[in-house]
């Protein structure tokens, strides 16, 4: 059996990756002795208690640790050995982090590079005991530590297959730049050297790594990156302190798909964070899951510093994660930022699939990117993201901010997904409510639109007349909304055709027409039908074409809204005990239980002249919020609160529409009960 060095997951001999982390598990270096734990209680620098060990590797541990001067304040610290003494008199520096980049054209583009690591200089030779270190660059003096940048490595940390026991790492594209000899008559800096004028204290050196990962932390500001707030070294180990921000694991391995919404607005947080760097001419080198995390806000970290480059180089030694690594780095090829977009399609793969990306064939040849079978995308998803694990570099999007803006298109489409259903109840013998659910669709390449539109309506007058009055309201709204919508969108496309200029008609507008006509059809029934004369219907019908959402409505049927955990009523009761609400008589919980609470004000055929007074609203949706449309059957024997619990259980449409006309009817069912649930996803 294989043991991964840095999740220590157990795989077979034959293995080639880690299935936990996804590293590579070809031709790992010799085993390295770990170091030992410390134990829980022990203390660091004074300052850190160990109070959990998290995790150890063959490289480096890592300890929850609490703030001795606090100790509610929690830290996350990495441990490594301490690098071998330097030979001061041979010692070279390593270059700084890559820092703010002079302007050239496209800096976000493929082959954008950055600008030489600055030189530097060591201002004089020194020793453990007493003498400072101080470094030189090309603008002037700067302190040894903060600025100093090692090569990199990786956050949880990964090996490469010819890594050393230390783990140390080359820098990208060759050898660490070394600066001119500060006493030398013709280094551009020699003049200005003045040590003297600036003394610092000593700092041990962390190493390679640990330096890199500090400098990286104290140059990178975006809040994406994890980043460590101070490194010190104790007993012969160097550490990093980072603050403990309770992250959650990205994505875990075999936990399944994620839906297609939830792995967009991930890839597009990475995108945002990758962009951050490209556009400072750095890439990132190690994106997968094993190097994501989310933050206590539900947000996309990046947790591994360790492996960022100058972007259009080729490590020396590259990180190598099977199914994440761009194909050009398993064949030692040139290249830039469009590796970094490879990963990123690589982790939105796994994010819409469970699985990782087989590469088994990538030194060769382009592997198979399967989707469906077994996998269902989107086909635009799926076009979006083959484009990113295309085999050649040239064939993928360019840069990140061209695919995070094909992401952001795709998560901008909203679908909906509704249920409706109506019940006699436990007492009446006939249902006076009619509902309405329907979809008008028109795909074209020209004038593509979609729209929804929902009704229920509550029948009054019995002796069937309650029920004809209803099934008129639904009807009569359904053909005018229907003849609005798409006459409407045709006089706009002659007019606009023929040079001229007609004003539209807003959807509130449309739904408002709708309701009046209503009422003029059931007046008109009335005239004609004698033995219906009394009848009538309030109604609330809601038109959407996402993302927004017109509402209008008659009577005390009403429009609640479920967003963020908490029920909102839309719609405003037409009824005597709303007007005494309204004018302080008495409160809304006396007004469940009133005398006169089903005494209507306003209703669909209660005038023979003049409108019926529908009142209309418009909304905007947002991916996860909830729309219900009900008759008063429901509201009489279920609270707000627990219509709000249902519709926060119950993920299915249909399943809530059923529960909530199943508690009506528990709670004494003494009238119709309607319910249509219109989830926006």
């Amino acid at each position: 059996m294989i043991t991964c060095p840095d999740c220590g997951q157990t795989a077979p001999d034959d293995a080639r990756f880690c299935e936990q982390c996804g590293r590579g598990l070809h031709d790992l270096p010799p085993p390295v002795v770990a170091l030992q734990p410390l134990a829980v209680g022990h203390e660091l620098q004074g300052r850190f208690k160990i109070v959990e060990v998290i995790s150890l590797s063959s490289q480096e541990n890592r300890y929850r640790a609490a703030a001795l001067e606090d100790s509610q304040r929690s830290f996350i610290v990495r441990e490594r050995a301490a690098p071998p003494a330097e030979n001061v008199e041979d010692a070279q520096l390593r270059p700084q982090a890559p820092a703010a980049l002079e302007s050239f054209e496209d800096p976000a583009g493929p082959q954008a590079k950055t600008r030489d690591l600055a030189p530097l200089a060591k201002a004089a030779a020194h020793n453990d005991a007493a003498t400072p270190d101080v470094e030189i660059a090309a603008d002037g003096l700067q302190e040894v530590g903060a600025q100093s940048q090692p090569p990199a490595q990786s956050d949880s940390g990964r090996e490469t297959p010819d890594a050393d026991a230390n783990g140390a790492r080359a820098q990208s594209g060759g050898e660490a730049q070394t600066a001119p000899d500060a006493e030398s008559a013709d280094s551009p800096v020699a003049e200005n050297f003045a040590p003297q004028e600036r003394q610092v204290a000593p700092r041990a050196d962390l190493g390679e790594v640990f330096e890199r990962v500090l400098a990286l932390s104290q140059t990178i500001t975006h809040p994406a990156y994890y980043r460590a707030q101070e490194g010190f070294a104790q007993d012969g180990r160097v550490y990093l302190a980072y603050a403990d921000e309770q992250l959650k694991p990205f994505a875990p391995r075999k936990a399944g798909a994620m839906p297609e919404h939830e792995a967009l607005n991930a890839a597009i947080q990475i995108c945002q964070a990758i962009s951050y760097l490209h556009n400072r001419g750095m890439r990132v080198n190690d994106i997968c899951p094993a190097a994501l995390a989310y933050g206590a806000d539900g947000r996309v970290k990046l947790t591994g510093l360790d492996y960022i480059s100058n972007d259009d180089e080729l490590q020396a030694e590259p990180i190598l994660n099977d199914g994440y690594t761009a194909p050009e780095i398993y064949r030692a090829r040139k290249v830039d930022k469009r590796a970094d977009i490879f990963s990123i399609g690589c982790v939105l793969y796994t994010c819409l699939t469970g699985e990782r990306i087989e590469c088994e064939s990538w030194r060769e040849e382009a592997g198979p990117i399967r989707f469906y079978p077994p996998h269902v995308v989107s086909p635009d998803l799926e076009k979006a993201l083959r484009r990113a694990l295309a085999f050649k570099p040239a064939e993928r999007w360019a840069t990140t901010d061209q695919f995070k803006a094909e992401l952001l298109k795709l998560n901008s489409q909203m679908w909906i997904r509704s249920a409706a259903l109506t019940d006699v109840g436990v007492v009446r013998e006939h249902n006076e409510d009619s509902i309405m659910a329907m979809e008008f669709a028109q795909d074209s390449q020209v004038s593509p639109a979609r729209h929804y539109l929902y009704v229920v309506s509550d029948g009054m007058g019995g002796a069937e007349a309650g029920e004809t009055a209803s099934a008129i309201a639904v009807e009569t709204i359904r053909y005018y909304v229907e003849s609005g919508v798409f006459s409407d969108r045709a006089s706009i496309t002659e007019k606009a055709a023929a040079g001229g200029q007609r004003p539209a008609q807003s959807y509130e507008e449309l739904l408002r027409g709708a309701l009046e006509q209503a009422n003029r059809d059931i007046v008109a029934y009335q005239a004609g039908h004698p033995e219906a004369r009394g009848m009538g219907a309030t109604a609330v019908s809601a038109l959407l074409t996402p993302p927004d959402a017109a509402i209008a409505w008659v009577g005390d049927s009403r429009a609640y809204l479920f967003e963020g955990g908490r029920l909102r009523q839309l719609t405003k009761d037409h009824s005597l005990v709303q007007r005494l609400v309204e004018i302080g008589q008495i409160t809304a919980e006396q007004a469940r239980h009133h005398e006169h609470k089903n005494v209507i004000t306003r209703s669909l055929g209660a005038r023979a002249n003049g409108p019926a007074g529908a009142e209309s609203i418009k909304i905007r949706l947002k991916r996860g919020d909830r729309l219900m449309l009900c008759s008063d059957g429901l509201m009489a024997h279920v609270e707000d609160s627990a219509i709000a619990e249902v519709l926060a259980r119950q993920d299915d449409p249909m399943e809530a529409a059923r529960e909530l006309v199943a508690a009506a009817n528990a709670g004494g069912g003494t009238d119709n009960i309607s319910v249509i649930v219109i989830d926006a996803q």
